[in-house]
């Protein structure tokens, strides 16, 4: 992609001088690189990088012919040249004349014929209180006959009666045609923390101000995935048959919680979903019935902080994972979403090779996962009046630069690959004595979108199976 290119097509998608500099190997962002995979491993091979206000609110589809549909926010995008120029934004509204997409974490997914449909959060209108509006969260959902030229009314998708939410552009469409979408409640005071203690701030000391980190490291809420389905192209909706998904720690009924999820079919009605937790590593669980019923989530041997990935099936048949990789130590630092990485397996989802860094603020390509339990900030401090806690000061680091980046949505195409992400970094306000965070500047942005060759995730090379995987699985020999 020239650099010429980029600028014939201007979008709500800011292809600027920053991009330009991007795809030339640099950093727009000014952040040092302090090793090959910081801030991104090989950018040069990227095919186009985009600069947007969306946020964590992006979701796509392919669409017949081709031509891919972006919605986020609350407008749509298409492009016809594989994600390298976008068109201005548009909306669109239903039969009864209210606007499409209205809501938070937004999936589209394709139907049969040129059917697609879009679901979306929503609250009820009108509550008697704050808790019944916030327990009012429920899944709804849009299906368009036409490619998204014209759309029928929601319907709703999760029941009433427990707050229910979803992490965006999580639908899959199945090789049964089955629509799947992962779900989770969330339940408990979400006010009072332990001991009825208001919870406590954490962050980091960057250039001697203190910056939040955040990242629900101290919420007191439980939160349980499940399952809906639907078989008739949206039209009717079925939750999987055992239960809400979390993780059994022991047998005397040690729970712990998860929540946004995303999941891919490893062989047809073989599914795998992959749960965000505050454990320290991604857990996954398996179904072989298409969704219906589903094994206990169990670890995998991927290191994570508090955030969720996206999983996805490439043309190769190989898995592509999308996330927060970050170790106990780096967590402990205030550090979380700091590395944004992907790797792939070629056996199904046991073995991850080919680490690399989409987005990163740290050093490395690789966190080897440590013990399975839970790790916090150490930079935490409580309101006024209350007494300041003990801290383990060899966690206590001040940061000369400091960001974050998470939340990947992702399309997979024949040939590249969409990433989408979040995207912020806090700096000196030029006139006050404060920090601020670059998205929020005049012309800032919150979120990239990077196009990238599919060879990209090989490492720069063309995708090839790893003959080695099916021998370290047989007998040894002599």
């Amino acid at each position: 992609m020239s650099t010429k290119r980029c600028l014939r097509f201007p979008s709500l998608f800011l292809i600027a001088a920053a991009a330009i500099t991007s795809l030339r190997g640099g950093d727009p962002t000014g952040a040092a690189e302090k090793d090959p995979d910081q801030p991104m491993t090989r950018p040069n091979e990227m095919l186009a990088v985009h600069y947007t206000q969306y946020g964590h609110s992006s979701t796509f589809v392919e669409l017949e012919g081709g031509r891919i549909l972006h919605f986020g926010g609350s407008s749509f995008t298409t492009s016809d040249d594989g994600g390298i120029t976008w068109s201005k934004p548009f909306t669109r509204k239903d039969t009864n004349g209210r606007p499409i997409g209205i809501g938070q974490e937004p999936s589209l997914v394709r139907l049969s014929g040129k059917g697609i449909g879009l679901a979306a959060r929503v609250k009820e209108e009108k509550q008697e209180s704050d808790f019944e509006w916030i327990r009012s969260n429920h899944m709804v959902f849009w299906r368009s006959e036409d490619g998204g030229e014209t759309w029928q009314p929601p319907i709703r998708i999760t029941p009433v009666g427990v707050t229910t939410a979803s992490y965006q552009d999580v639908f899959l469409r199945t090789s049964s045609g089955r629509i799947v979408l992962p779900v989770f409640h969330y339940l408990g005071q979400r006010e009072n923390g332990w001991m009825d203690v208001d919870p406590p701030a954490n962050g980091v000391i960057v250039r001697g101000q203190w910056a939040p980190a955040g990242a629900h490291y101290f919420d007191s809420s439980f939160c349980a995935v499940y399952v809906c389905y639907s078989d008739d192209d949206g039209r009717t909706w079925k939750r999987n048959q055992d239960g809400e998904l979390m993780i059994l720690r022991d047998w005397n009924n040690y729970f712990a919680g998860v929540n946004e999820s995303s999941i891919t079919e490893v062989a047809p009605g073989r599914l795998l979903i992959v749960m965000r937790n505050g454990l320290g590593r991604l857990f996954q669980a398996w179904s072989n019935n298409n969704g219906e019923t589903w094994t206990r989530p169990q670890p995998m041997s991927l290191a994570a902080s508090t955030a969720p990935a996206q999983i996805r099936k490439l043309p190769t048949g190989h898995l592509l994972i999308v996330w927060n990789q970050e170790g106990e130590e780096e967590v402990k630092q205030g550090l979380h979403r700091n590395r944004l990485s992907c790797a792939i397996s070629r056996n199904g989802g046991s073995i991850w090779e080919f680490f690399q860094n989409v987005e990163s603020f740290l050093p490395g390509t690789r966190v080897e996962p440590g013990p399975i339990r839970s790790s916090r900030p150490a930079e935490i401090n409580f309101e006024p009046g209350r007494p300041a806690p003990e801290r383990e000061a060899q966690y206590i680091v001040s940061r000369d630069e400091f960001g974050r980046c998470a939340y990947p949505s992702v399309l997979v195409l024949k040939d590249r690959v969409l990433i989408a992400h979040t995207y912020t970094r806090w700096e000196d306000d030029p006139v006050k004595g404060q920090l601020v965070q670059s998205s929020r500047k005049p012309g800032g942005f919150n979120q990239k979108l990077k196009v990238l060759p599919l060879k990209w995730f090989y490492g720069g090379k063309e995708p090839s199976a790893n003959p080695y995987l099916k021998e370290a699985y047989e007998p040894a020999k002599p």
